[in-house]
């Protein structure tokens, strides 16, 4: 399943508009792309007190002199600086559509009252996750012994005893998502949560995921300032948080088409 799913991703960019990179940035939480042709996009940056980030200078100088394509093809990788750079350049080559999906308040309140398990701890977001009445268990180390907080190990114990799951981008890169789509097909609905994800439904739903909670944006130079500043995708004024589904269905669409 890994290797159909980054072969399909593969294709897919292949036949995408390649562009030389004019900025390249890994901010605390995030990281930013914006192309010589004007286009940009969002990536996710793994966690560093989970993960030590370290580089080396010639992997940098290699980052910094790849086009858009070139970087894309690092989505494979588990290493955090490439991670993060690839994660950027496929929002960019395969954008959300801004006025698709819907606001994230109009269609949380589907898991109202059930169990959610979600996996990777984000401050900014757990707010939102309890005024939409989830009963959520997160699993991440940074958290645990918090309430409802656990080691992430337990994840596998939660995701069988939940009806709900919240995916990080962290599930791709360390193939968490790849290895379970049998569980997640048990569920009432899945979540994966960017930024940093292609817009391509077809290969997320075929591991089992139902809903993609994307942000799009409106100005990418209040962005890159916000994400250069360490600023979270949560608190960007410039970034708006969508949600896009697609059901099992063959013939389903995203929501907004329903």
């Amino acid at each position: 399943m890994s290797n159909n799913f980054f072969e399909s991703l593969s294709q897919i960019l292949r036949n995408k508009t390649d562009a030389k990179i004019s900025r390249l940035i890994l901010g605390w939480h995030a990281s930013f792309i914006l192309c010589d042709d004007g286009r940009y996009g969002v990536g996710f940056v793994p966690d560093s007190m989970k993960e030590p980030h370290t580089t080396r200078p010639i992997h940098t100088e290699a980052l910094l002199s790849s086009s858009l394509q070139e970087l894309a093809k690092l989505y494979v990788s588990p290493f955090p600086q490439e991670f993060a750079a690839a994660s950027a350049a496929c929002s960019v080559l395969v954008p959300f559509e801004k006025s698709g999906g819907l606001m994230l308040d109009e269609i949380m309140p589907c898991a109202r009252g059930d169990k959610v398990a979600v996996l990777g701890y984000e401050r900014d977001l757990l707010p939102f996750m309890l005024d939409w009445g989830w009963r959520i268990a997160v699993f991440d180390d940074r958290a645990a012994g918090r309430k409802n907080c656990f080691a992430q190990e337990e994840f596998s114990r939660g995701v069988q005893e939940a009806e709900w799951v919240w995916l990080s981008p962290e599930a791709i890169r360390d193939r968490w998502l790849l290895s379970t789509q049998g569980i997640l097909r048990e569920k009432k609905g899945c979540f994966l949560q960017g930024p940093g994800l292609p817009a391509i439904p077809e290969i997320f739903s075929r591991l089992g995921i139902t809903h993609i909670v994307a942000p799009v944006g409106n100005d990418a130079a209040k962005i890159e300032a916000h994400i250069s500043a360490g600023g979270s995708t949560w608190l960007c004024e410039a970034l708006k948080w969508r949600v896009y589904a697609r059901l099992y269905s063959q013939t389903a669409d995203f929501l907004n088409e329903l």
